[in-house]
């Protein structure tokens, strides 16, 4: 029975009981109203003489537990866009929107591409993969909700602001309105706190990093109180002066064709030479290298620095790998490495193995992204949310490694 059909149905029978002269609160009025209840439910002898006054009260904690609110997860729609498979949305006009239902918008410039993932009571995660959002999230109170741009993550309780991710010049920029908001990943040196007023831009390619205190400056005054970073380190003391452009990263031999020095990246991969890759690539300038390298070059400066854990420069790699090379093979195959570096933050790395899943299906590492997403979906969610993606996983890779995982899974429902 439903709980809303208990309830009416004990307001019936107190009623009729009522109607059938309990006289009063005492005792014979309890009893009777007992016998109204068990009579409706005909339980063995044993039950009918528990005390009126333990069963007034076992009756009133029930409906008291009934009736108290359940949190539930947030729900959203999507205007003036369309929502693929995997929660991906993609704006087809310049006033698209996805309103959740906690009443936190985000706008969409048009060809804005976003994906929402791991939605609960107290926000989401996200993924803005290009394009610029107009965030507006409504103060709660354990409210949680993040934004990856990029290599970037924006963490926010409550706040509004604007947030946009150029993918081919891998730059964020984050213009803060109202709240406050923090941002990790590369050239921070540590996670940046921003208040309503400051603008950060950050550029992964050419590593510099500027954040602008716009509260005090008027409309035609220069923009003061500027602090620059490079990839060396964090940001030092704050400007005085009206900020310059970073300088272009030096390129030696300018004008000649990019040629790793001992030969080639891939070839000095495969003897395990990971720390000589990396060098070579920094004497080249790491700005030169993600700008101009061949996808196989990067590919393999990639793989050095995963296993020589330079893990930010993996990551930098990966991304310049999707961003100049999208929709190939190795492009796709970053997102993989992506989510098995962000195993740290699991709502991250579940994105990257699901955005791995969504692009290459049958992809050379689709059996290791899916059996991961199980797992990660049962830490996140639980067990109950795991068991699709477990049943998905033993029709498609039976003999996989995460097979025995998938079956217990499926055999504790």
């Amino acid at each position: 029975m439903k709980p809303q059909e208990i309830i009416d149905r004990f307001v019936h029978l107190a009623r009729r009981a009522s109607e059938d002269s309990i006289d009063g609160p005492g005792p014979a009025g309890l009893h009777r109203l007992e016998r109204a209840l068990a009579g409706s439910r005909r339980p063995r002898p044993s039950f009918v003489w528990i005390g009126g006054c333990v069963l007034a009260a076992a009756l009133s904690a029930t409906i008291a537990v009934l009736l108290i609110p359940r949190d539930r997860a947030l729900t959203f729609e999507v205007t003036q866009g369309c929502v693929r498979e995997g929660g991906y949305v993609v704006s087809k006009a310049a006033d698209g929107a996805v309103r959740f239902s906690d009443h936190s918008d985000l706008g969409m410039d048009q060809g804005t591409r976003l994906r929402v993932s791991n939605v609960d009571v107290h926000g989401a995660h996200l993924m803005l993969e290009a394009g610029t959002l107009h965030v507006s999230i409504r103060p709660r109170r354990l409210a949680r909700w993040s934004f990856d741009a990029g290599p970037y993550v924006v963490h926010v309780t409550g706040t509004a602001f604007d947030l946009a991710w150029e993918v081919e010049r891998q730059t964020l920029d984050l213009r803060l309105h109202e709240g406050s908001v923090t941002v990790e990943g590369p050239l921070a040196g540590g996670d940046i706190h921003m208040i309503a007023g400051d603008h950060l831009v950050a550029n992964a390619g050419d590593g510099s990093l500027s954040i602008v205190d716009e509260r005090n400056v008027g409309p035609s005054q220069d923009r003061t109180g500027i602090s620059a970073v490079s990839e060396t380190g964090p940001a030092g003391p704050v400007s005085s002066s009206r900020s310059t452009p970073a300088p272009s990263p030096t390129r030696p031999g300018t004008g000649s064709v990019f040629r790793p020095s001992g030969g080639p990246w891939a070839a000095r991969v495969a003897r395990g030479d990971f720390e000589a890759v990396v060098d070579d690539a920094r004497r080249q300038g790491i700005d030169r290298v993600l700008s101009e390298a061949p996808q196989a070059d990067l590919a393999a400066l990639a793989d050095a620095a995963r296993y020589a854990r330079h893990q930010d420069l993996a990551r930098r790699v990966l991304v310049a790998q999707r961003a100049r090379f999208a929709g190939s093979v190795l492009a796709k195959d970053a997102a993989f490495f992506l989510g098995d570096l962000a195993e740290g933050r699991q709502d991250a790395a579940l994105s990257w193995y699901e955005t791995y899943l969504y692009e290459s299906p049958d992809g050379a590492y689709a059996s290791q992204a899916l059996g991961r997403k199980m797992t990660l979906v049962q830490q996140l969610r639980g067990a109950e949310a795991a068991r699709a993606t477990a049943a998905e996983y033993l029709q498609r890779f039976g003999d996989g490694p995460y097979a025995p995982n998938a079956r217990k899974l499926l055999r504790a429902q």
